[in-house]
């Protein structure tokens, strides 16, 4: 059974894995650019 969960970036729509203790877990961007891209920055 895998630890992983998956995840939509709220972004750029993209499917992805991430640990649950993950940064991205948290965010739920697949990446820092999607995070600066979706928080406006």
């Amino acid at each position: 059974m895998s630890d992983f969960d998956h995840y939509d970036c709220p972004n750029c729509g993209e499917s992805f894995a991430a640990h649950p203790s993950a940064r991205a877990a948290d965010t739920g961007y697949c990446s820092p650019a999607c995070q600066t891209a979706g928080e406006g920055y």
